[in-house]
C-alpha cells in the first residue's frame, strides 16, 4: 500500500507499474473505488527475455478486468508499455519492443469486446510489423514468416 488515498490531490493520476495480475487488479479496484484516475503499466513491462509468440501475453490483458463498478472502470484512463533491462541496448531495443508494444496498443485503443481474439489480431499486427520493417524499423516477426517486400527483387 502506497499511502492513504484520501491524502492524494484530487487531480492526480495514479500509475500502477508493479505487480502480478492479482496485485494490480486489487490496486485498480481500491484506487478507483476512491474515485482516482489510473494509468496501468504493470502488465506491459517488457523487461525480460522470452521466446515465441509472447505478444499474446500483452494482447490478452484486459485493463478493466477487476472488481468494480462501470463508473470505477471508466477511471482507468489508459496504459503504458515500458521497457528496461540489463539486456537491452541500441542493438535490440526496437526488435524487442515491436510487436509487443503494438499488441498492447491495440488492446488499449480498441474496444475489448470487439477485439479480444488473438487469431483475428494476428493479421493486423503482422501487417503493422511489415509497415515498420518497410520503413526501416527493425521489428521481430510475430510468428514464423516474413514480409512480402523483404524478398522482392532478390
Amino acid at each position: 500500500m502506497l499511502c492513504a488515498i484520501g491524502s492524494i490531490p484530487e487531480d492526480t493520476v495514479l500509475h500502477i507499474w508493479k505487480g502480478l495480475p492479482e496485485v494490480y487488479q486489487t490496486e485498480l479496484s481500491r484506487i478507483t473505488k476512491a474515485g482516482k484516475r489510473v494509468l496501468l503499466a504493470a502488465p506491459w513491462y517488457i523487461n525480460h527475455i522470452s521466446y515465441g509468440q509472447d505478444w499474446h501475453n500483452y494482447y490478452t490483458v484486459q485493463p478493466q478486468n477487476f472488481s468494480g463498478t462501470e463508473e470505477q472502470k471508466k477511471l482507468v484512463i489508459g496504459g503504458e508499455v515500458c521497457m528496461w533491462g540489463e539486456y537491452v541496448d541500441a542493438t535490440n531495443l526496437n526488435p524487442r519492443l515491436w510487436p509487443r508494444a503494438s499488441a498492447a496498443a491495440e488492446r488499449l485503443w480498441s474496444d475489448e469486446k470487439q477485439t479480444s481474439s488473438v487469431d483475428s489480431a494476428f493479421p493486423r499486427l503482422q501487417d503493422f510489423r511489415c509497415k515498420l520493417v518497410r520503413r526501416g524499423i527493425q521489428a521481430e516477426p510475430l510468428y514464423v514468416g516474413h514480409c512480402k517486400h523483404e524478398y522482392q527483387g532478390v
